[in-house]
């Protein structure tokens, strides 16, 4: 009896060791900290809109969509060029948007969800038109040193929408809803 009381403790002491080694070290820094360009956004999967003159047509896989993207999520920060416009993933889980550094607006928060992806929340100082903010989460991230790349979705008003139309020389039905959800791979560039 007194052997298995010892070999109880004995595995308890064990575990109560291994627990704080399983933890994130708070110092760490994570992976995804830095200052990124949105470089391409594509679209991932096809967006059916109404039309005036084709009735519903579907805006392809693989349109790029990286201007809209930019004005969507950038739109807060006046900058010559849409590269010189960055988000900075900060260690503190905040987030910036800014003209090459200058200023930066505080717009929001970030987390890591896992070594693959990550949720992006917007305020609504970084996205104007939306005035609760707006979550992005990021999914199937691959990183390397000089880029970011990976999934997710977000409502675009039907302004953008109609937007993508006229290169297809198509109007916009009036009868369209005022939200498409667009899911599209994203890449972003280290700054």
């Amino acid at each position: 009896m007194k052997t298995l009381i010892i070999n109880r403790l004995a595995v308890m002491l064990a575990l109560i060791m291994l627990i704080p080694g399983c933890k994130k070290n708070k110092n760490e820094v994570s992976p995804f900290v830095g200052n990124y360009v949105i470089a391409n956004a594509e679209l991932s999967q096809a967006i059916n809109v109404p039309t005036v003159e084709a009735g519903t047509v579907p805006i392809p896989v693989g349109t790029n969509i990286t201007p809209l993207i930019q004005q969507a999520l950038l739109s807060a920060v006046t900058c010559s060029s849409p590269d010189k416009s960055y988000v900075e993933l900060r260690n503190d889980f905040s987030l910036y948007i800014s003209c090459e550094g200058a200023n930066p607006l505080n717009g929001g928060t970030w987390q890591e969800l896992s070594n693959t992806s990550i949720l992006l929340n917007l305020n609504s100082t970084a996205v104007p038109s939306s005035p609760i903010g707006l979550s992005l989460t990021v999914t199937a991230i691959v990183k390397d040193a000089s880029k970011l790349t990976g999934t997710t979705s977000v409502p675009l008003p039907k302004a953008m929408v109609a937007g993508l139309l006229t290169a297809m020389h198509l109007t916009l039905s009036p009868s369209a809803p005022d939200i498409f959800l667009a899911t599209f791979s994203i890449e972003f560039t280290v700054k």
